[in-house]
């Protein structure tokens, strides 16, 4: 019989450690995923026109005819699915800036990401009248031009986290300004359908919205969960990763790549809602303890959009809001609050 030492009461609570961490993830993406189907029941069912619950299950089983099954099969159950999609889309891309650029407050939405993608959007409705994969091509196109630019322009792959940051704070003023000229010259029809898909909405959501988000995160998930063990050992410090065996510029590179594409596949089909990606990682950070997991961020994500959908359809009756107008009411306090948190640290 070996004897007790202080090396067993090291593993004993590194053991242990292990054990309240595994039992907090766990308990917190249950408490998300209660969250995500409490607020899709109330998406789904409790609208203007309300579906009683043995109503809703007859008519999610083809049971029924009347006017819930139009309702829910052709309003709220299409915006509730397209809004858990592009949520998870918004959510994974915001903790991917975040993760391996290590600052809370590096997003799509901050860094002219988003702004980009805007760019090639609005361009391709206004000026070439594009809609539907063409309008995806084009988001796309923008997203990752941009990122490319302040890459470059922040001084290459080898560029600070800082100097990263703030480039891209620079370029999506810059984006959003260019923005702002092409629907001053576009006409004035174009302008108004391009001005409704910038504010974020799911006012239009259609199944094959859905079709197309769904089989782009069939594609983005596996590469995410593939990427995902470098991007938190990245998250560490380039130093300590590269200890590890990460090639730190490479994993990145490829990180933010696949944020872009992210934001790019949701943002060309409801436009880019505002902060979506900039809350969720805060938010999944906030429940965990400190601990960000990307599977925590894509289901605040979703949390948000459906939640805040519900909130721009419902709060105000008569009138149904853009869900990209709530979402910013919603950012704005969170974005102070992470600002006078990082000005706390560093005094």
């Amino acid at each position: 019989m070996h004897p007790h030492g202080p090396a067993d009461d090291a593993v004993a609570a590194v053991r242990a450690g292990r054990l309240r961490t595994r039992r907090r993830t766990r308990g917190v993406t249950l408490l998300l995923l209660a969250a995500l189907t409490a607020a899709s029941f109330t998406r789904i069912a409790l609208g203007k026109y309300v579906v009683a619950v043995p109503d809703l299950a007859a008519v999610l089983t083809h049971t029924y005819s009347g006017p819930a099954d139009y309702i829910v099969w052709q309003i709220t159950l299409p915006r509730t699915v397209l809004g858990i999609l592009t949520g998870i889309a918004f959510g994974l891309a915001g903790h991917l800036f975040q993760r391996v650029l290590r600052n809370p407050l590096a997003s799509p939405d901050i860094m002219g990401v988003s702004s980009g993608a805007g760019l090639g959007a609005v361009v391709a409705i206004t000026v070439f009248g594009l809609s539907g994969a063409a309008v995806t091509a084009s988001s796309l196109a923008g997203g990752f031009g941009l990122m490319l630019a302040v890459i470059l322009a922040a001084g290459g792959t080898r560029a600070k986290i800082g100097t990263l940051v703030l480039t891209g704070v620079a370029a999506g003023a810059l984006t959003g300004a260019a923005i702002n000229g092409v629907l001053t010259r576009a006409d004035v029809y174009a302008a108004q359908d391009a001005m409704q898909w910038l504010t974020g909405s799911l006012n239009a959501a259609s199944w094959a919205d859905i079709a197309q988000v769904g089989l782009a995160l069939l594609v983005l998930l596996p590469v995410c969960a593939l990427l995902n063990p470098a991007v938190d050992t990245l998250a560490t410090g380039d130093a300590l990763a590269a200890g590890l065996g990460v090639r730190v510029q490479p994993v990145r590179l490829a990180a933010l790549a696949l944020a872009v594409v992210l934001v790019a596949v949701a943002a060309a089909t409801v436009g880019p809602v505002a902060f979506v990606s900039f809350m969720a990682a805060p938010i999944a950070r906030g429940l965990g303890r400190g601990a960000g997991h990307a599977h925590h961020a894509a289901l605040v994500g979703a949390v948000l959009m459906v939640g805040s959908d519900y909130v721009a359809a419902e709060a105000l009756p008569g009138l149904a809001l853009p869900v990209g107008v709530v979402t910013a009411a919603a950012g704005a306090p969170v974005l102070l609050w992470l600002l006078i948190g990082r000005g706390k640290a560093d005094a």
